[in-house]
């Protein structure tokens, strides 16, 4: 049986979970250690950011590009493993899916123990624009049956995916962090 490797949460996926992220990580998994289970779907911030901005770069081929996804698996418990995911995915008004109202922050908690957490980038190094911004669309999802659930975890749902959602943006140069807040308390309601 091959050995699997253990880490903080500062290092899985390396970067994306800096602090409050990183603890609220903990609570919704029930670890302080977590399973690097396969390197491909351990990206860290940096190749994370690279994900997004070659996706704006590909212009209108941008929903034809990579999704970057972060999968973190707990310790086994019981009956289950442990385990979330965080996806990016990029966006742009070039790709002919944006409505006109798709714009700023936006963040959602729904049912199923899933976050979906939305910003805009203007970067001079990404090269998007106020008017053509980089959209940046985040999914979180918590995968285990024995979960506290939303109910209980809806706070660190929020924490784990802000978490993630600001370290690309600081990664990508996002003016002003992309509107993103300095908490997730402070998230718009959604």
């Amino acid at each position: 049986m091959p050995t699997v490797t253990r880490v903080s949460a500062d290092r899985a996926c390396a970067g994306l979970f800096p602090g409050d992220g990183g603890k609220a990580l903990e609570r919704v998994l029930e670890s302080t250690e977590f399973q690097l289970r396969n390197e491909k779907w351990n990206p860290d911030v940096r190749a994370v950011a690279r994900v997004m901005e070659d996706a704006y770069r590909s212009g209108d081929r941008i929903r034809e590009m990579p999704q970057s996804t972060c999968e973190v698996w707990g310790l086994d418990k019981e009956l289950h493993i442990p385990s979330a995911i965080v996806r990016f995915t990029a966006s742009s008004k070039r790709d002919g899916l944006s409505e006109a109202g798709d714009h700023g922050v936006q963040a959602s908690v729904a049912e199923r123990k899933v976050v979906y957490l939305d910003y805009d980038c203007v970067s001079p190094r990404v090269g998007s624009t106020p008017d053509v911004p980089l959209r940046i669309k985040i999914l979180f999802h918590e995968r285990w049956q024995e979960s506290k659930g939303e109910t209980i975890l809806r706070p660190d749902y929020l924490a784990v995916t802000h978490s993630a959602a600001l370290a690309v943006a600081k990664e990508l140069q996002c003016v002003d962090d992309g509107g993103l807040p300095a908490r997730a308390s402070e998230l718009p309601p959604g």
